[in-house]
């Protein structure tokens, strides 16, 4: 005789839709790269350029740094030896107070290739000692600009140093040539230059028997680029007027120091802006502004209204809209989820899928009506079960053995925040459906996350 097995509580328990195989997880989207990959390039380029724009400029700080005793590609040995060959004394002293009192002894040329290093009015104090002199001053910068009392300002600068031609008459530019003297570029303020060469890389004034010069750029001084075109020529023209250099090779910033001789305090230059056209309309506002700036202003206010038109197609919730040609079923749905799942619209795909699976729930429950119509059982916008479908829950509950509350959270649950939570409320949502129509009731039990308020 045989003897029948009871059969297991697990076994009874009928599935789940919770218990649904996990739908695979999608693929994230690596879109983003396209449109970050440009700027990474720029960058890196923007980068790269910097890093070898400042390894191409000397540092000043550096002892050997256009000192005539400096060997290295930024040191000046070479024209220092140019210099000697020629018959030039080079006199190297430390500071600014040993210079003046070097250049108080007789005629020379005063180097000062870091002009921000020593007291910014050296090179007024070189007028007023005995004898006739060149002050060459190279790159000075704002401290030097503004301080020195020498009536030149500068203009602009470049990001690296060209070379070109004197388009000048002076006698050591013409005879050096072209010559990379381009980096920053000067002009005389109120006075007639003694010298303007280098479309104002090499710029000068006299004051009696001294003449400042500014030089916009280091390479013509510098081992490295000093055997470049005219650069030689230009440095040895500049240096050797009077058959002594003297040597200013300062690299830490030294304190003011007072001068040996009674200097008076030179007078600042005084910059003043001509007369210009403004605009006439009658408006103060608009006539303080150059109409240029009118002009750019809505240019940008043009650009950014046909943007906005641009991307205005793109505002707002998808919209049902009849299709213009008749196409298979499959290829309408396709397209439809490709078109949601590209603008992350999740609210509308589970509204869309949600409203289709109660009604096929209803036609189950109640073949032959009598019941409340199906458009007033389903939820738009995840607001909550509409009045009439209390007592659809209650029937889908009765028939699947599952609690309410888990029915409602199903069917009219808040949407998902993100992909993954998506895949999870549809998963339960085919599970409900199919549990509904199966023959024999079984149970409908949410995820975890519907179950205490809704998918994330």
């Amino acid at each position: 005789m045989t003897t029948a097995t009871a059969p297991s509580p697990a076994a009874a328990t009928p599935a789940t839709p919770a218990a649904a195989s996990k739908p695979p997880r999608r693929r994230r989207s690596r879109r983003w790269i396209r449109a970050v990959a440009p700027f990474a390039v720029l960058f890196a380029i923007w980068a790269f350029t910097g890093v070898a724009h400042a390894i191409e400029e000397p540092d000043l700080d550096e002892p050997g740094t256009l000192s005539p005793l400096g060997t290295g590609r930024h040191g000046s040995s070479r024209l220092a030896e140019l210099l000697q060959a020629r018959g030039v004394r080079v006199e190297r002293v430390t500071s600014g107070l040993q210079a003046l009192q070097a250049a108080a002894t007789g005629d020379a040329t005063v180097f000062v290739p870091a002009p921000d290093y020593i007291d910014p009015t050296f090179a007024s104090y070189v007028a007023h000692v005995p004898g006739a002199h060149r002050v060459v001053v190279v790159q000075p910068g704002l401290r030097t600009l503004i301080f020195s009392g020498i009536p030149i300002v500068k203009v602009d600068e470049r990001w690296a140093t060209a070379s070109v031609a004197p388009r000048c008459s002076t006698a050591y530019a013409v005879e050096a040539g072209p010559a990379a003297a381009l980096h920053d570029w000067y002009v005389v303020d109120g006075l007639a230059p003694s010298v303007d060469c280098y479309s104002g890389g090499v710029v000068g004034v006299s004051d009696g028997d001294t003449q400042t010069i500014y030089v916009g750029a280091t390479d013509p001084f510098r081992n490295d680029r000093i055997s470049e075109n005219g650069n030689a020529a230009l440095a040895v023209g500049l240096l050797g007027m009077y058959g002594r250099v003297i040597w200013v090779d300062v690299h830490a910033r030294e304190p003011v120091t007072l001068s040996p001789v009674d200097v008076p305090n030179p007078e600042l230059p005084q910059y003043r802006r001509g007369d210009r056209q403004r605009g006439s309309t009658g408006n103060p506002t608009i006539d303080a502004f150059p109409s240029v700036l009118w002009a750019a202003l809505l240019l940008a206010l043009t650009a950014a209204v046909l943007f906005a038109f641009a991307r205005a197609r793109r505002l707002g919730p998808p919209v049902a809209e009849p299709l213009p040609v008749l196409v298979p079923a499959a290829e309408a749905v396709t397209g439809r989820g490709r078109l949601y799942g590209r603008i992350r619209a999740r609210e509308a795909t589970l509204d869309a899928l949600r409203g289709a699976a109660i009604s096929r729930i209803a036609r189950v429950l109640n073949p032959f009506g009598g019941a409340a119509p199906e458009r007033d059982l389903v939820g738009r916008g995840m607001a909550g079960p509409p009045p009439a479908a209390e007592t659809f829950i209650a029937q889908i509950a009765a028939r699947t053995a599952a609690p309410e509350h888990a029915v409602r959270a199903i069917l009219y649950g808040p949407a998902p925040q993100d992909d993954e939570g998506l895949d999870r409320a549809v998963a339960d949502l085919d599970a409900l459906v199919q549990a509904v129509m199966r023959d024999t009731p079984s149970p409908a039990e949410p995820s975890a996350e519907q179950t205490q308020g809704g998918t994330p």
